[in-house]
């Protein structure tokens, strides 16, 4: 942990005399978790939108003829496309207007994203309709994925913000789990169809029908989620609380110009290579699980089935995020190796799955199971790590911009995976799993020459009197009263 001495080469130039010369009184409201629950809400939400059609593949294919799995996986990829194209505005947005502006155009792109798939079912008009509530959708989720530290550092004091940065990250991820098990429930396949190799068989006019109404019924109970959430935020989300919870929230209440902190941000070699590695696990593994049916369906997985399995593998990454994110925090200063530990097993489970797969050992089931369950699961957990992290190499570049440049890089990576749903490549699926297992080791192999440091945190302990060895000439220039 740097001492006093280095309290110069922590806190930039350009903030330095309002640090020094401030004495800040910092707080923490219990109200900090009103507003994650409803950052987290809507995370959720967003994420089970975008994961709308995978897991209800063969339903809706019987339902819309006319449905293929290169349009599921387009509806899945508009998430990335407007991604990448909307980041630089919605970030100026978030940057210029706050949070509370950028989270009420989130949540209202969201309620109607999900509200206009509600009008038909006629095949031709419900088409376009899902794809501009995929593309309204997708623009919601960029300021979802670059406010989870944002968020953090905003409402919670240092002890707490990786924690809270994982709960936002991984309600966000649950959100897959959302898409699974709500879509096959209220979707059900009729009992001749309950199998991948006969979704094409011949169905009655009635039960097209009733296949049209069960999801006309799942539309409207998203978008009545997503009213809720619109209803919430308007009701109460302000943009910061009266009194900063550290000094660093104190000091990010004067930011610098947008481009000078995207100039500082991709000038840092050292984010870059953790950033590289970040888009190819996240970006991978969160396109793979919107197609999963169909990864799995050649290998006598059910839609059901694939379902479950999408459940599992969430829940797991979610409790697996939350430990790791609660362990930094109390054991601080232990990021990297923890990633690289997690991503170790991560590769571990996707490679029992790519043997299991391409027929190297004998196929089961339960192994198939635990294989994607257990590498999907380690994957996940390092979610908050990176993101955390990234702000701490990154500093004094705000969270913000910082979840945006990571948001961005990941969707890339994501967008080129879905793109490759529509080549040929599409008619065998094997190649997905040599790329997960691949994508883990080349990630822990970039991760060994990360430089970790943690900008940030030092300044707030230090300034905070949580180091016992430099609390009296550090309170000598900056007072801080909890």
């Amino acid at each position: 942990m740097p001492g006093a001495d280095d309290l110069q080469a922590i806190v930039p130039e350009d903030i330095e005399n309002t640090v020094m010369m401030s004495s800040v009184e910092v707080r923490v409201y219990k109200r900090r978790w009103w507003i994650l629950f409803l950052f987290a809400g809507m995370g959720f939400m967003q994420c089970a939108v975008w994961n709308t059609w995978g897991p209800i593949t063969a339903s809706v294919k019987l339902a819309y003829p006319n449905w293929d799995d290169a349009e599921i996986a387009l509806l899945s990829m508009w998430g990335t496309i407007t991604m990448i194209m909307g980041l630089a505005p919605m970030t100026l947005l978030l940057q210029t207007k706050g949070i509370r502006v950028a989270l009420l155009l989130t949540v209202f792109l969201m309620a109607a994203g999900t509200s206009i798939r509600c009008f038909t079912t006629e095949e031709i008009p419900f088409t376009i309709l899902a794809h501009i509530g995929a593309v309204l959708n997708g623009f919601a989720g960029i300021i979802i994925g670059a406010a989870p530290s944002l968020i953090s550092s905003r409402w919670f004091p240092a002890r707490e913000r990786t924690t809270a940065t994982g709960i936002g990250c991984t309600f966000n991820q649950l959100g897959n789990a959302g898409g699974f098990f709500l879509g096959p429930w209220l979707v059900q396949l009729p009992r001749n169809h309950t199998r991948p190799d006969n979704s094409t068989h011949y169905i009655s006019s009635d039960e097209v029908d009733d296949l049209r109404r069960s999801i006309r019924d799942y539309m409207w109970i998203t978008a009545g989620l997503c009213i809720a959430l619109f209803v919430g935020v308007v009701s109460y989300f302000p943009d910061k609380p009266h009194k900063p919870p550290s000094l660093t929230s104190f000091i990010r209440e004067r930011p610098n110009p947008f481009v000078k902190d995207i100039k500082l941000l991709l000038s840092n070699k050292n984010i870059w290579l953790l950033v590289v590695p970040y888009s190819i696990t996240l970006g991978i593994n969160v396109a793979w699980s919107s197609v999963l049916d169909i990864n799995l369906a050649p290998f006598d997985i059910s839609q059901d089935e694939a379902s479950w399995l999408g459940v599992y593998v969430t829940l797991g990454g979610v409790v697996m995020a939350l430990l790791s994110a609660r362990f930094s925090d109390l054991l601080f200063g232990y990021m990297k190796l923890t990633i690289i530990v997690l991503m170790t097993f991560a590769t571990a489970g996707y490679t029992w799955f790519l043997l299991l797969m391409n027929g190297c050992l004998p196929y089961n089931k339960v192994e198939l199971f635990i294989s994607v369950i257990s590498g999907a699961s380690f994957n996940y957990a390092c979610s908050p790590l990176f993101f955390e992290l990234a702000v701490e190499l990154a500093y004094p570049v705000p969270e913000g911009v910082v979840g945006a440049f990571l948001t961005m890089c990941w969707n890339i990576v994501a967008a080129s995976f879905l793109l490759t749903m529509q080549t040929p490549l599409k008619s065998n699926v094997i190649w997905m799993d040599y790329l997960l297992a691949i994508q883990g080791l080349v990630v822990v192999c970039l991760m060994i020459f990360v430089r970790e440091e943690y900008k940030r945190t030092t300044l707030d302990r230090i300034t905070a009197g949580t180091d016992n060895q430099t609390n009296q000439s550090v309170d000598q220039e900056v007072q801080v009263q909890a």
